[in-house]
């Protein structure tokens, strides 16, 4: 997987395949429109953010290891 974030107009961190793909979730998820401004992050970034993003007093840190680690298109976080 690859780990993409979008900035403007409205943050998101998704992990796709591809380039393409990850810009089709972020518009089908997170705004029609399209983001304008991304970029490919690498995986200890992505992981870094997401882990942040979690209260680890009421996060199994398993399961989301699992939901970051598995292969599955899919929006991390979002604003």
């Amino acid at each position: 997987m690859k780990y993409y974030e979008f900035v403007s107009p409205f943050y998101a961190l998704i992990k796709a395949r591809n380039e393409r793909k990850a810009k089709s979730i972020y518009k089908k998820q997170v705004w029609e429109g399209g983001g304008d401004q991304w970029r490919e992050r690498s995986r200890d970034y992505a992981m870094m953010k997401f882990a942040m993003s979690h209260d680890s007093r009421t996060t199994e840190v398993g399961l989301m290891l699992m939901e970051f680690m598995d292969d599955k298109n899919d929006v991390l976080l979002s604003d």
